[in-house]
């Protein structure tokens, strides 16, 4: 008998004591030393067996490997060969992607190409370029496909078949080729495409990437070609493959082992199993390899009966997954700095260009506006810039190539009445060579005559310092120096926090804040001015954690984008349906989704050139500051189906006589935000109880000036500023425009609106309805009003939940009343009244005959046409209230 088998038999016996004392049937004296000595006997022991299975001369893994032959070998190169293949091919993937990406912002979407841009999608992300999308809108089948022409006849045959893979001997075989299909079925479409083997379905975020294929596609065949939303989910797609990459890449080496060997392979988890620390083959005569990193267990891969040497194959494997795990990380940090820039500075462009002049990367697409820039390819040779100004951007490549400087500034590009600043700075390796250049357009500016002087005097190292210190005047320096770091860090440049300040953030605004001679006293007082002054010098989160935590808890990213920013038949049908109720979407996302679809369907987003990033945030922040109160009525839902009223009337064109495109969209803007923060009281109580901002406002229409002021405030900070590519003009005319519209929905102003409209109807044919600018802000506000009033005129059973709502607020206003020793609201009928639903309904019809039917019947006067639907709901609700009196 051996050693280890002697301390095998020891532990055999101690654990047997062990095990009696436990159940009583021993019973032994043991000191707290002995007992301690005896636990430390037993360990050992424990330890020794371990060792005994693993490496003893009987050992089974030994005793496998030896019995290998060398023809094995062969084997386990073609295994190694197609692993790092595949593996390769994946991380290419992520270029591919790139370049699509790129292509995207750059090309011009018509319907002769939009086909072979979809193939190219589906080729990455589906793994063929076959595809057919097939959906069903009103009983009217549509879609697209590389497949078939006989959309109708595909559909029938589809509606046979659920969701699989299983398709083959059918009549899709015969239908779609011979290949072997996958009919992936959503609530309204079908997507059938070629299977091939791909990793890709290893996540359950999948599913999602195939919805927005087929919400592409719905699109493409719609003919609506909208590349904010086409980059949106470009970058979506690759989002969710960076984040589910570890994942995809284990699904690789599983099936390359099943494949290659013929052997049955699993991945398991630590969290699923608990194995030995080194190879070993379980119970089951499964061989199981643990893959470390850092000498912690990632992931098992467990394999059945494999035909190598499984020794030398756990080195391999091993080395790979050290090296991979680098390799993503890299991208996850590089694909994490260009969210970081896309976020904090919406309004510039980046380009990132290799050391060979290649384009890597374009932070967004280049705006209309900009008529001096053009991207013709993918190098510095196809960037269509002026001459002088291409050269100039050359020039100081070779300069930072040359020097040990991190950046320059390149030169001022100036158009129309506008100019633009371009900065370069380097990102350096470890042996400090420059790898990649990043070539800034700032945010587009008003052109002062002595910019060039500025420029000029930017060149001095002293006047930089000294205008960067000068922008940090309300900002927390330990946060910038911090953000500093970060950038550094991971730049490898060497730069002062200054220099890279000044770099990032807008130079120009700076430069206007300390240019005294060239604002006025109007400007300087006016929000822009203020705008620049408390957000000019907005940096960086605290750090690379603090910030990546801040981007996935408020979800910034792309992937944002990608859930929000798609719609799809359904959707558009909801939003041309008059009482599209909002309150049964209960998913705050779903809502916002919603929100942007408003404007986005009205080419709002794309005509003001409005960041979807910035518009989520700012959609965000105007949901919270409705909801928090937890009013019943007068809530997110309500401004929503206030927006949507006004959309609904936008969308039937009857505004295009009066007002151009601008004031359009002013009126949905402050239509969606004319309610936001209500107290959830009226403006009556908020006056008796002389609460602060009755105070502020001196009694007059105390709420409305709240709601323009709350709406104005979000407007001023950069992250939810979606006006920040109009002129200053065009913003003091919003500006005016939204107050006369929120103020335009104090219910004490009803009459005389209403008055006003019918003197001015009176005067038709004789005298036009617009004679002067105030006529027309006037018909604004009063359209808006009438769009305040929308909740009676939905269907009867829509309009019942929000006269519920409604009481339930007045019964709380009456309850706070009683509780404060304020004068009761007599017309206010709180719950719990005998015959409350009678009441109700009479007044109810008291308020669609006097307030509600008026203004709807004077605004369709007005615009003609739009507003059919809301004026038979009406007739048909008061006849349903007039039932229930």
């Amino acid at each position: 008998m051996n050693l280890t088998t002697r301390f095998v038999d020891s532990f055999s016996l101690t654990d047997d004591l062990l095990t009696q004392i436990i159940q009583d049937k021993q019973t032994i004296s043991l000191s707290l030393r002995q007992l301690s000595k005896l636990h430390h006997l037993q360990k050992m022991l424990e330890e020794f067996q371990f060792l005994n299975i693993v490496y003893s001369d009987q050992s089974r893994v030994r005793k496998m490997m030896l019995t290998r032959t060398k023809s094995n070998l062969n084997l386990q190169q073609q295994l190694c060969y197609q692993i790092d293949k595949k593996i390769d091919d994946f991380m290419n993937f992520f270029k591919k992607l790139d370049s699509i990406l790129f292509y995207t912002m750059n090309m011009q979407l018509i319907s002769e190409n939009c086909l072979e841009f979809l193939q190219q999608i589906a080729d990455l992300i589906l793994g063929s370029p076959a595809f057919t999308v097939i959906y069903e809108i009103n009983k009217k089948v549509n879609g697209m496909s590389t497949h078939v022409k006989d959309i109708e006849n595909a559909y029938q045959k589809l509606l046979k078949f659920k969701e699989s893979t299983n398709v083959e001997g059918s009549e899709l075989d015969n239908l779609f080729g011979p290949n072997q299909l996958y009919v992936y079925k959503n609530k309204y479409s079908y997507l059938i495409y070629d299977v091939k083997d791909v990793p890709f379905k290893a996540f359950p975020d999948y599913r999602l990437i195939l919805d927005q294929f087929i919400s592409l596609a719905y699109d493409f065949q719609k003919e609506i070609y909208d590349k904010e939303n086409l980059v949106s989910i470009i970058r979506g797609i690759k989002s969710r493959f960076i984040k589910n990459s570890t994942r995809i890449c284990q699904e690789i080496i599983r099936q390359q082992v099943t494949e290659v060997l013929s052997s049955q392979c699993w991945i398991e988890m630590p969290d699923q199993i608990q194995y030995m620390n080194d190879l070993i083959i379980d119970q089951n005569g499964y061989v199981v390899l643990p893959v470390k990193l850092d000498k912690r267990i990632k992931y098992y891969i467990k394999i059945e009966s494999p035909n190598i040497d499984m020794i030398t194959f756990s080195d391999y494997i091993q080395q790979l997954w050290q090296r991979l795990t680098y390799q993503l990380k890299d991208l996850k940090n590089e694909e994490f700095l260009k969210q970081m820039l896309e976020v904090n500075s919406p309004n510039k462009l980046y380009l990132q260009l290799d050391g060979e002049g290649n384009i890597r990367y374009q932070s967004c697409c280049i705006p209309d506006s900009w008529y001096f820039m053009l991207i013709k390819g993918g190098t510095l040779e196809d960037l269509q810039l002026e001459q002088i100004n291409k050269q100039s951007l050359i020039q100081k490549m070779q300069e930072l190539k040359s020097s040990a400087k991190g950046a320059v500034s390149v030169c001022q590009i100036c158009f129309g009445d506008k100019a633009v600043d371009v900065d370069l700075f380097a990102k350096r390796n470890e042996e400090d060579e420059i790898t990649d250049y990043y070539t800034v357009f700032n945010a587009p500016k008003k052109k002062y005559e002595d910019d060039h002087r500025i420029s000029a005097q930017l060149c001095s190292e002293t006047k930089l310092q000294e205008l960067s210190k000068a922008a940090l005047i309300n900002i927390k320096m330990e946060k910038l120096s911090k953000a500093c770091n970060v950038m550094r860090e991971y730049l490898k440049v060497n730069l002062t926090d200054e220099e890279i300040i000044d770099l990032l953030k807008e130079k120009d605004i700076i430069k206007e804040v300390y240019n005294h001679q060239s604002i006025t006293d109007d400007i300087r007082s006016s929000y822009v001015m203020e705008y620049y002054k408390a957000e000019s010098s907005k940096v960086m989160r605290d750090s690379v954690q603090g910030s990546q935590q801040y981007i996935i808890e408020s979800e910034l990213t792309n992937i944002k984008k990608f859930d929000l920013y798609t719609l799809d038949a359904n959707d558009i049908s909801n939003l041309s349906d008059y009482s599209f109720d909002i309150t049964v979407v209960q998913d705050k996302n779903e809502q916002l989704r919603y929100t942007w679809a408003l404007f986005h369907l009205c080419n709002f987003i794309d005509l003001y050139q409005i960041n979807k990033e910035v518009f989520y945030q700012f959609t965000v922040i105007v949901q919270e500051k409705y909801t928090y109160r937890q009013n019943p009525f007068h809530n997110f839902d309500h401004g929503f189906t206030v927006a949507h009223a006004c959309y609904y009337i936008i969308k039937s064109k009857s505004m295009n006589q009066y007002f151009d495109k601008f004031i359009q969209f002013t009126a949905l803007l402050s239509a969606l935000c004319h309610d936001i923060d209500h107290t959830g009281r009226n403006n009556h109580f908020e006056s008796q109880k002389l609460s602060k901002l009755a105070l502020r406002y001196n009694d007059e229409s105390v709420l409305e000036n709240h709601h323009a002021s709350v709406m104005f405030k979000i407007l001023k900070k950069e992250k939810y500023n979606i006006l920040s590519s109009l002129s200053q003009d065009q913003f003091l005319i919003f500006r005016k425009y939204a107050i006369a519209n929120i103020l335009g929905t104090d219910m004490k102003k009803h009459f005389e609106i209403v008055k006003q409209l019918e003197l001015k109807l009176s005067k038709l044919p004789d005298e036009p309805f617009i004679q002067k600018e105030e006529d027309k802000k006037f018909l604004s506000s009063a359209i808006i009003h009438t769009c305040d009033l929308t909740m009676q005129s939905k269907t009867f059973k829509l309009a019942q939940k929000w006269s519920n709502r409604i009481a339930t607020e007045f019964s709380d206003q009456v309850f706070e009343e009683k509780q404060l020793s304020l004068p009761i609201t007599q017309h206010f009928l709180p719950l719990g009244t005998p015959n409350f639903n009678q009441l109700l309904a009479k007044q109810e019809i008291s308020f669609i005959k006097f307030i509600v039917k008026p203004a709807f019947d004077l605004t369709a006067q007005v615009l003609q046409t739009g507003l059919e639907v809301p004026l038979k709901n009406l007739e048909e609700n008061l006849k349903e209230w007039e039932n229930q009196k």
